[in-house]
Formats: C-alpha cells, sequence, structure tokens
C-alpha cells in the first residue's frame, strides 16, 4: 500500500479533472478544477485529497473558499468546512456556511450547515442548514430558525421549502405579505406564487392572521384553516373562524375576509361580542 502523498509551502496547485457542480441544470460535464491551498495530501488508498490552510477551489462558473476541504478525484463529493464561501457565478448565487458539501450526482445539489446564508437578486435565505437541488428552477429545503426575505413578502419558521413556483413553511413565526397587506403565523402553510405576487396559500394549525381593515385599524383572524386566493381577492377562515377588531369580535363557523373592501362576512351561526364605548364603526 503507497502511502500518503503531501505537498507543504506557501501556497499548493493541485489540477484535476473534477466533475464538480456545473454552472447550469444538465451541463454535469467534467472539466479542469483548480485546488490550491497551504497543504495539500493525497492518500491513494481513500483516494481522497485533504486540502488545509487558505482552501480555494475554482472552476468554470464556481469559485469557493474555506479553511480545509476534501474531495475525490473523480468529483463526485467534495467536502470544505471552515468559513466556507461559495460563489456560482452564472446563477448570481453566494452561500456561506460553516459546512458545505457539493454533490455531483444526479440530482447535483449542494448540501451546507452551520449559520448558512445563500444570497440571489433580490432574495436572502437564511437558517442552520440548506440543501440547494440545481435545475431549471429553484428548489431547496432548509431547516432551524429559517428567515426568507424577498421582494414583498417576509417568512420565519422552523423549516421551509421550495421548488419553483410553490414553497411550504411549518412552525411559522411569522409571514407577511406586504402587496396583501396581511401578516400571519401558523403551524404550517403551503403557498403558490405568479411572479413577485402570491397567487394562493393555505396555513393550518391555530391559525392567527393580521389584516388592514376599512378604517385603517387592524383585523386579526384566527380558525383552524385560512385560505387565502388572490383570483377572489378573499381570505377565508374555516373552522372556530373568529375576527377581532376594535372591541368587537365575530365568531362563526366559517369567516371571509374580502381584501378589496376591507369588509368580513360571517357564515355559520355568527355571534358578535362586543364592549360597550369600545367599538368603533362596523368594519
Amino acid at each position: 500500500m503507497l502511502g500518503s502523498e503531501k505537498m507543504t509551502g506557501f501556497l499548493c496547485v493541485l489540477l484535476l479533472s473534477f466533475g464538480f457542480l456545473a454552472v447550469g441544470p444538465g451541463t454535469a460535464i467534467a472539466s479542469q478544477v483548480k485546488l490550491t491551498s497551504d497543504t495539500l495530501t493525497y492518500d491513494p488508498a481513500s483516494r481522497l485529497i485533504r486540502a488545509e490552510g487558505n482552501v480555494r477551489l475554482e472552476r468554470d462558473g464556481l469559485d469557493l473558499a474555506a479553511g480545509f476541504a476534501e474531495g475525490d478525484p473523480a468529483g463526485e463529493r467534495f467536502r470544505a468546512w471552515g468559513s466556507v464561501k461559495a460563489k456560482w457565478i452564472a446563477q448570481k448565487m453566494e452561500l456561506s456556511a460553516q459546512e458545505i458539501s457539493l454533490i455531483d450526482r444526479v440530482p447535483q445539489r449542494v448540501t451546507a450547515s452551520g449559520q448558512v446564508v445563500l444570497t440571489r437578486p433580490q432574495e436572502r435565505l437564511s437558517a442552520a442548514s440548506l440543501e440547494w437541488i440545481f435545475g431549471p428552477s429553484p428548489e431547496y429545503v432548509a431547516k432551524g430558525g429559517v428567515v426568507a426575505e424577498m421582494p414583498g413578502r417576509v417568512l420565519e419558521a422552523g423549516e421551509a421549502g421550495r421548488k419553483g413556483d410553490r414553497f411550504w413553511a411549518s412552525q411559522v413565526r411569522r409571514f407577511e405579505d406586504r402587496q396583501e397587506r396581511i401578516s400571519l403565523k401558523a403551524g404550517r402553510i403551503e403557498a403558490q406564487t405568479d411572479g413577485e405576487g402570491l397567487r394562493e396559500l393555505t396555513a393550518t394549525g391555530q391559525v392567527s392572521a393580521v389584516a388592514e381593515g376599512s378604517d385603517g385599524s387592524p383585523v386579526t383572524l384566527k380558525g383552524d384553516r385560512l385560505l387565502f386566493s388572490k383570483a377572489k381577492g378573499t381570505v377565508a377562515l374555516v373552522g372556530n373562524a373568529e375576527a377581532l377588531q376594535s372591541g368587537r369580535s365575530v365568531r362563526s363557523e366559517t369567516i371571509l375576509y374580502n381584501l378589496a373592501s376591507r369588509r368580513i362576512e360571517a357564515q355559520g351561526r355568527p355571534q358578535l361580542i362586543f364592549t360597550p364605548g369600545k367599538e368603533s364603526k362596523a368594519p
């Protein structure tokens, strides 16, 4: 068995034909990769290359820097750790984390953990861990303290995922859509977007939402399930529904909230409860 081969010095450079993540979907073609570091070690037995100190991986469309790294010359997997920063030029995407793994098997993907921050044009995502799958449209699963910011929307949740124009989240502490002037928290949400706008959304599990009333004062909406429809211009609360505004509350099996008129319609044995002297004009 041959022993490991080690190169040391101010900077070591290794040129290999890796198959690391390509710059676009469907282009998993092996290409030359430059791996540089203070120290490079190659173990023929395990066929692993280990790099230490000022590690940098460069290939067409990808630039990665880290404190340490190890990888397979065949290019199926490359792992880097220690304040890792990676940039995909074609996707205009940057990713930083304590550890990042590049997996070149189909589907091509990146996994990251530890203070993960991903940025793309007009979008920022932070979490404890992330799996990003490369393809014709965005696809990812993020876990642990997820905060996603995009034009007009903010999401804070325990877990979240996206595939194309659909996304979901659980343990939702806050979801805000500024265009529709509504924010909510729930056990889980599932939604579909239409470009930068929200097309439809379903929220379940102790749903509580806040919308703007006709007089500008906030309306709190609660229920077992919330259904938002852009096409209908409504927010529906189904099951143990309740709307509260300015000292009044309406309880019913179903409450329909019109986003254009900011009016409330209760269906199914509605009850109106108010405190004399505290209520204002009807919403």
